[in-house]
């Protein structure tokens, strides 16, 4: 019996532990996972509404920033997504400590999406950031997931699961 109970334990600690991650609403029409409820802001800066949603496990820190660039429904100009995605870009890497270490674009017909992945140092501890930028109608989504450089493999499963989740639920035409 204690041999059964050794084996049933054994492979108890062997199987991938289950994850209950939680939909969360940005928006009306965006939806993303998160590993828990997370903490939801409301701010207005310059007459532009955002939601902000953050939140954090026992290995990385999430976060969502949800942007209302207009009032009127439509898609920014390309000059301007640009411009944009360039100030942001610039902003997330400020800091004295930081690195771009990686540029990407994504092709898609419905929205812009970008990512930058950098670096920065904390408490003398790298730590490894990825940001998208998402640029869709008249609104812009920054998701950003982060964690020590040292626990990249976890870092890289979480990204794939987090980025993977954004969803758009009204269809553009």
């Amino acid at each position: 019996m204690a041999l059964l109970k050794f084996i049933f334990v054994g492979l108890m600690l062997l199987l991938p532990q289950q994850e209950d991650w939680v939909r969360i609403h940005g928006d009306p029409y965006m939806s993303f996972l998160f590993p828990n409820q997370g903490e939801r802001l409301k701010k207005d800066v310059n007459k532009m509404r955002s939601w902000i949603f953050q939140t954090k496990d026992s290995v990385c820190v999430y976060g969502v920033v949800c942007t209302q660039l207009t009032k009127e429904e439509g898609v920014l100009d390309s000059y301007t997504l640009n411009q944009l995605y360039l100030a942001l870009k610039k902003e997330s890497v400020s800091m004295p400590t930081a690195v771009l270490r990686e540029e990407k674009v994504y092709p898609d017909r419905h929205m812009d999406i970008r990512e930058i992945r950098y670096t920065i140092m904390k408490d003398k501890r790298e730590m490894t950031y990825y940001k998208r930028f998402i640029f869709r109608d008249n609104c812009m989504y920054q998701i950003t997931i982060g964690a020590l450089t040292g626990q990249k493999d976890e870092l890289e499963r979480c990204k794939k699961k987090f980025f993977d989740s954004v969803k758009f639920e009204k269809p553009k035409d």
